[in-house]
């Protein structure tokens, strides 16, 4: 996630989506009541006699009043819908609207109030916005070749080491971040002080780990 602005007075942050973790993170950052202002595709429409007729579609910058969000998990979009309070003039404010954040997605978010964890939540993503360089994911295949319980995959067994706080860094495929399980042990590792990092299919080593695991961790301390 890359940060242009954040003005801790005026109470908003105008980022740009990155990568698909960042819309994990921002999935956990917008809640209701926020004000999303962002490019999006709208549906114009004219008055002809007693009904409304749509002419065409175009980008608007519009500001929504956030009611809900909902991951896309085909299109890997988040879906954050709200009434619309600020467009140009043809558009009708009071109007629903869902706009679709995505990679490469620049976003302007306004609270009433920013939570602390949703600051750290907004530095984390600041901080981490690569997938995995190749030489981590060596580092966990290093482990695993070793057997030195520095390493470990499959669900079952991260969930376990997750529980004993064992986790430093989390190695997630990239096509398996919305899945319900996996969200679950990204909150747990991020609560115990883990980082999480995607693995793209990018490189060669991000494609052998894919093909081999759904999901891998590297510990702070051997487990058996």
């Amino acid at each position: 996630m890359k940060i242009f602005e954040f003005d801790s007075k005026k109470k908003y942050a105008k980022i740009k989506i990155t990568n698909q973790l960042d819309l994990w993170h921002l999935q956990n950052i917008i809640e209701p009541k926020d004000l999303i202002t962002a490019k999006t595709l709208r549906a114009i429409f004219i008055q002809r006699e007693d009904k409304k007729e749509k002419v065409k579609r175009r980008f608007a910058v519009l500001t929504i009043k956030v009611e809900k969000t909902e991951f896309h998990k085909h299109k890997s979009k988040l879906r954050v819908t709200g009434k619309i309070i600020k467009a140009p003039e043809e558009i009708q404010l009071g109007d629903y609207h869902t706009i679709e954040v995505g990679l490469g997605s620049m976003l302007t978010i306004q609270k009433e109030e920013w939570k602390k964890e949703q600051i750290e939540r907004l530095e984390k993503a600041k901080i981490r916005v690569e997938n995995v360089k190749p030489k981590l994911i060596q580092e966990f295949f290093v482990h695993i070749n070793k057997a030195d319980n520095l390493a470990t995959y499959g669900c079952e067994q991260v969930k376990l080491a997750a529980s004993l706080g064992a986790i430093k860094i989390l190695l997630i495929p990239e096509e398996k971040i919305q899945d319900k399980n996996i969200e679950k042990l990204m909150k747990e590792v991020e609560n115990k002080r883990g980082e999480i990092r995607l693995v793209s299919k990018k490189d060669d080593v991000g494609k052998k780990f894919c093909s081999m695991y759904d999901v891998g961790a590297i510990l702070r301390f051997a487990i058996s």
